[in-house]
């Protein structure tokens, strides 16, 4: 997993002319935030425990966080009893749990493409997709729909499967030719693929692995997208869809990717804040003396920053800072 290791200089080398804001931060904030981590992941990932550990977690994180997206009701804990044990519970629908174990060895199968790093194309998009629904539908696995398709409470009107091929072929002729950054390869290679749709099933969850394939190749970190952060996800896709303006949908996933960064140095840095000695929002001003409206304030302005977030999306604070 040598490529985890430099890809904050390749990230910096990427962005580094970009003037628009996220979340508030110019691009100039962002790189710092992603200078100060390099200096952090990459001594942590020196160690190959280390490099084992965050291979695990992001095998079974994404596993969770990318089919429950799409629904898959499986927790953290049962997807990961899934993958590592096979164990079922027996509460929740089978094809669930089949697509947990289905998204890990899909990522086995990014993984091994990326070390490889041969020129990626819809043929490798395919492989993902096969995985992806084997076991669950076979007749479309690896295969272009021959169905209209539409995506739920969605205006996006998505193509006609006659076409699909022709579309595909043109997908095809862009990842392979084109000369443009890592990072924004990866991020219109999601989003042309979620586009187009086309397969029947497994779009988001292959375009998702796509676009990390393509991040990995290139030494970055994938991109791990919250549940809480579905609706927001899936707006900011479809606001580029209906308007073609992808300012939000790039400014949430840089965001995406730079959070998945952190998360992965806390996980692995043995001096970070014990997650379990956090506070909420509340406990935090109380221990400061000022109003929760203050502390608020404070993040939005960047004077404190919340150390960890639950699953529910709600800010811990270490009380010793």
């Amino acid at each position: 997993m040598k490529f985890f290791v430099d890809f904050f200089t390749l990230y910096f080398i990427v962005i580094k002319n970009v003037n628009h804001k996220v979340k508030g931060k110019n691009m100039n904030d962002i790189i710092k935030d992603v200078l100060e981590k390099k200096a952090v992941l990459s001594k942590l990932l020196k160690n190959k425990d280390n490099r084992d550990v965050l291979y695990a977690w992001l095998k079974t994180e994404l596993a969770y966080t990318s089919n429950a997206i799409e629904g898959n009701t499986l927790s953290r804990h049962e997807t990961t009893m899934a993958i590592e044990e096979n164990i079922t519970s027996g509460s929740k629908p089978i094809s669930h749990y089949v697509e947990a174990v289905n998204h890990a060895r899909a990522f086995d199968l990014v993984m091994d493409m990326a070390r490889k790093k041969n020129v990626i194309n819809v043929a490798n998009v395919l492989q993902i997709h096969k995985c992806i629904l084997s076991g669950i539908d076979d007749a479309n696995a690896g295969c272009f729909r021959r169905v209209p398709v539409r995506i739920s409470g969605s205006r996006t009107v998505l193509p006609n499967p006659l076409k699909v091929p022709d579309l595909m072929e043109q997908f095809n002729r862009w990842i392979t030719t084109t000369n443009a950054d890592a990072v924004d390869v990866a991020l219109d290679a999601h989003y042309r693929l979620v586009t187009i749709h086309p397969f029947k099933d497994g779009n988001g969850r292959t375009a998702r692995l796509l676009m990390n394939l393509l991040l990995m190749q290139s030494g970055f970190i994938p991109v791990v997208i919250r549940k809480i952060d579905r609706k927001r996800y899936l707006d900011v896709l479809e606001k580029y869809q209906t308007t073609g303006n992808g300012e939000a949908y790039k400014n949430f996933m840089l965001n995406a990717l730079n959070r998945s960064l952190k998360m992965a140095i806390d996980m692995l840095d043995v001096n970070a804040p014990d997650v379990n000695k956090l506070v909420t929002i509340s406990e935090y001003a109380k221990a400061k003396g000022v109003p929760v409206s203050t502390i608020r304030y404070w993040v939005q302005i960047g004077r404190v920053k919340p150390v960890a977030y639950t699953d529910a999306g709600y800010m811990l604070f270490n009380p010793k800072k």
